[in-house]
């Protein structure tokens, strides 16, 4: 294999990695009793989407497989969409992630 192909690959497998962690993530959230699922509207959904992948991305494998996804409260969720609102393109900014982090990690 060539090298661009070599990278390309590496860079699908991340990508899969990432849709998989998050979609894991999310069935924990929605089957949570704690979360009334039906009240997230689909913009809303998709953002958590979003900010998950985001998260799994910057963060450390180790501390993303800690957080408990399926104790987060709707409260825990309304929160995260809010801190989104720093989010520009693709990117939450610095101080977003550490107060996402913050409240993915009460969970624990």
């Amino acid at each position: 294999m060539t090298r661009t192909s070599n990278d390309e690959l590496g860079r699908r497998r991340f990508q899969l990695r990432k849709e998989q962690a998050v979609e894991e993530a999310i069935e924990k959230i929605r089957h949570s009793s704690a979360v009334n699922w039906p009240d997230l509207c689909g913009s809303d959904c998709m953002l958590l989407r979003k900010i998950l992948g985001e998260l799994w991305g910057r963060l450390e494998r180790k501390k993303w497989e800690k957080y408990t996804f399926s104790t987060l409260t709707h409260q825990d969720i309304r929160d995260l969409l809010a801190l989104s609102a720093g989010m520009t393109e693709h990117t939450l900014s610095g101080p977003s992630v550490e107060k996402m982090d913050a409240i993915l990690s009460q969970k624990q």
